[in-house]
């Protein structure tokens, strides 16, 4: 009897040792089939396999790049080639990891345009225009480029193609607008008179709000939209202009033109509100 005890025994503590074993392997297997489907795209439809690096203040932006390029090995071309990306471009990838293909190539087409129109949109809505979209975010604007510092040129392309439905202003047509008539400084950005003087110049009526929740709804609801120079906080580490596009549901519909993902949310006036420095409804 003792004799068979041990026999289950041993066949059991073989059974145990086999299925651990076999645990070890297909996790292994596992792993390393996520990590290899994870090497070649950033993964955007879960966010959270991304790592959060955007407030790790403690790493530089070389090191932040590192952690990205084990979700996507084509940022090595970016590490590798480090000295021919402005730091603020690859502080913005960091940020947004859409931006990848745009960055790429950012080094060999600096400089140039390929596109004079923004493509289709429909009646009634604002289209989302990125400054970093490859049909003009390469293009020089002052000293960088419309990727870079365009946020303003590209926020009024948005609200003038929506209400003239001219889609031959581009971010790229405004921006040179406003360098060739003194609305943009390498010191100071994009200046405020591009939206309100600038603006009448380009084709579209435009008025100074005050800081009102209700003003604001109303503007909105009767399709006219609103461009806001904007302070640091879920918009920008120092200075950006976005597009108050619409509402929905009693939220605010903002066209972000620095962010997919921020353009994707709907946003409660009160968030916003202590952001805005200045803002300017349109309309014809």
């Amino acid at each position: 009897m003792k004799r068979k005890n041990k026999r289950h025994l041993k066949k059991g503590f073989k059974i145990f040792l086999i299925i651990v074993v076999l645990t070890f392997v297909i996790g292994s297997l596992q792993i390393k089939l996520n990590k290899d489907n994870y090497d070649n795209t950033f993964i955007t439809e879960n966010e959270s396999l991304i790592p959060d690096i955007n407030y790790k203040e403690d790493l530089t932006t070389l090191e932040k790049l590192k952690i990205l390029s084990e979700y996507d090995k084509r940022v090595d071309k970016i590490i590798n080639n480090y000295d021919e990306y402005p730091e603020i471009l690859l502080e913005s990838l960091i940020n947004n990891p859409d931006m990848l293909d745009f960055v790429l190539d950012y080094p060999d087409k600096l400089g140039n345009t390929y596109s004079d129109n923004v493509g289709d949109i429909k009646d009634g809505e604002v289209p989302l225009l990125l400054q970093w979209d490859k049909r003009w975010g390469y293009a020089r604007y002052g000293g960088s480029s419309i990727a870079i510092s365009g946020c303003g040129p590209t926020a009024l392309s948005m609200v003038i193609v929506s209400l003239t439905k001219d889609k031959s202003m581009t971010p790229y047509k405004v921006a040179k607008f406003a360098e060739d008539n003194g609305y943009y400084s390498d010191a100071t950005g994009t200046a405020w008179a591009l939206m309100s003087e600038g603006a009448r110049k380009l084709g579209v009526e435009s008025r100074e709000l005050p800081l009102s929740k209700t003003v604001i709804i109303n503007a909105l609801e009767n399709g006219h939209p609103i461009i806001c120079s904007m302070r640091p906080g879920d918009f920008t580490k120092s200075g950006h202009y976005i597009v108050l596009a619409g509402i929905n549901d009693g939220k605010i519909k903002v066209n972000d033109p620095n962010s997919k993902e921020r353009s994707d949310k709907l946003w409660d006036y009160e968030k916003i509100e202590g952001q805005i420095k200045n803002l300017w409804e349109y309309y014809l």
